[in-house]
């Protein structure tokens, strides 16, 4: 029963929330607010790709079935925008979400980073089970740039602009 529950829950959000942006093609995973689309995207999405390729490798009808395949893909896909979140910022850094926008594919939303782990988490999934090395590139990019712009003497804190190399936690 809740595989079920699952599978239609996923069917949902390719039918009605899974965008691509523009001009790169960058996926995502839109807001649905009573009935309007908006092409933003919080950084807690992030922990989809993680959940979407879990899901298709468990996938009762295989991985190689038609649906495990399209679920990979996703989570590939959305995970690579997630990456883009950090990358595409002047600190590495991403920000608590971005909105998309036509022929720019998005800007932060908000630009603040408040040290979630979510797209760290699909990076180490999708690492663990397709064996891909770029996942643990990227988590290294990621990690770095955490240490040089939110480590303080005692912990680790959250930025205010991803965008200020300058800035402090």
């Amino acid at each position: 029963i809740y595989r079920d529950m699952y599978d239609k829950s996923i069917q949902g959000m390719h039918d009605k929330l899974l965008q691509t942006s523009t001009p790169s093609g960058l996926v995502f995973i839109a807001d649905l607010e009573n009935g309007r689309l908006h092409k933003k995207m919080d950084h807690l999405v992030c922990f989809m790709g993680g959940l979407l390729a879990l899901g298709a490798y468990t996938d009762p009808l295989g991985l190689d079935s038609e649906r495990a395949q399209r679920d990979l893909t996703t989570a590939r896909g959305l995970t690579y925008t997630c990456y883009q979140m950090y990358a595409r910022m002047k600190t590495g850094i991403a920000p608590e979400f971005i909105e998309f926008k036509d022929n720019v594919d998005f800007i932060p939303g908000a630009s603040h980073y408040l040290l979630r782990p979510e797209t760290v988490e699909s990076f180490f999934v999708l690492s663990y089970l397709t064996k891909d090395p770029i996942y643990r590139e990227w988590g290294w990019e990621v990690f770095s740039a955490i240490e040089r712009y939110c480590k303080t003497e005692i912990a680790y804190g959250q930025l205010q602009n991803v965008n200020d190399v300058n800035a402090s936690p």
